[in-house]
């Protein structure tokens, strides 16, 4: 099972997700919390790169080509095996946290369209 919990900055996502993990470890079941962008070591790369500003100038493409390569590694390298593994998922933000960000960034309707594609495109082997 794979839950994400979106919301703005401050909210309590991360207390939820905390609180809800603790609740079902507490019934026996197994567990991960993550979060977006990072959670895998390629995801946290690409993260310090974004927080850096260094990708700005690059323009909102730029930017959802890297939210994506970072989503892509985390799926792949820590979502995935967990949930093949049978843990549940618990993830601070996924696509829906990138579709307000990005998109709204990206300002036209065509790129907003063209931010989901990618962004769908990464997560594909979990569908």
């Amino acid at each position: 099972m794979f839950i994400s919990f979106e919301g703005g900055e401050g909210v309590g996502k991360s207390t939820q997700i905390r609180l809800l993990a603790a609740r079902l470890s507490a019934l026996g079941h197994d567990v991960l919390t993550t979060r977006e962008p990072g959670g895998s070591a390629g995801a946290e790369a690409v993260r310090n790169v974004l927080l850096s500003g260094s990708a700005e100038p690059f323009g909102a493409g730029m930017e959802v080509l890297l939210f994506a390569a970072a989503r892509n590694d985390h799926v792949e390298e820590v979502i995935k095996p967990a949930l093949e593994g049978g843990r549940i998922v618990l993830c601070d933000r996924f696509m829906d946290s990138s579709r307000v960000y990005q998109g709204s960034r990206a300002g036209s309707r065509r790129n907003l369209l063209q931010q989901s594609n990618v962004s769908r495109s990464t997560v594909s082997s979990l569908i």
